[in-house]
């Protein structure tokens, strides 16, 4: 299949995705980004193209230390700049959840996300440049309650939702974050429920 080689085209694509997606450099710089990424993000765009996310998204973290965004203790463990740098530098998609906290002009505010990075090709020839990702950033608060639970019933481990529906965790996993369960057996299950077995390890 051959792809239209049109500007209007790949951005109608690009502000077609629901969610924040951002094109990033392995620093976390900001290169492009599509509609649902504007609230995110200062409201004058020129002040946001080669800002690192964090402090173009306003993250608590990036006004930590000199240096900001990747400058703070906290940013070492950053599921974003962590994932990105994976995405850069092994060419590999990563999904991970991750919680943070943005201050805007109505205080500090926190949002429970979905990391998406995945790797984008680079440009050949003169103008080659380093490796790029697709950040996306998907909104899994309504998993979350405002204490930061997911309500579980104690016997039979299914989980409530904001509808107040009790299922069962892996429709609920499939539901809410497309996530496929596979069973296995813990080691002390497979000594507590078939101790034969275990024995003969």
């Amino acid at each position: 299949m051959r792809w239209p080689n049109d500007v209007e085209f790949l951005r109608g694509v690009l502000d077609a995705m629901p969610s924040p997606l951002f094109v990033v450099d392995d620093d976390v710089r900001i290169l492009a980004y599509n509609t649902a990424a504007a609230p995110l993000l200062d409201s004058v765009p020129v002040l946001t193209i080669n800002k690192r996310g964090g402090e173009a998204m306003h993250c608590i973290h990036s006004m930590e230390a000199f240096g900001g965004c990747g400058a703070s203790e906290a940013c070492k463990t950053c599921v974003v700049r962590v994932a990105v740098t994976e995405t850069c530098a092994r060419s590999t998609v990563v999904r991970r959840p991750q919680r943070m906290q943005l201050v805007g002009a109505s205080g500090a505010r926190e949002m429970y996300i979905l990391v998406t990075t995945s790797p984008l090709p680079r440009a050949e020839g003169p103008r080659a440049e380093g490796p790029r990702a697709a950040l996306m950033l998907e909104d899994i608060g309504d998993l979350v309650t405002a204490e930061g639970l997911i309500p579980v019933c104690v016997h039979c481990r299914k989980v409530r939702d904001n509808g107040n529906t009790w299922s069962h965790m892996e429709s609920y996993l499939k539901e809410h974050l497309d996530l496929d369960i596979t069973h296995g057996l813990c080691p002390d299950c497979l000594k507590a429920h078939y101790p034969d077995i275990a024995g003969e390890g």
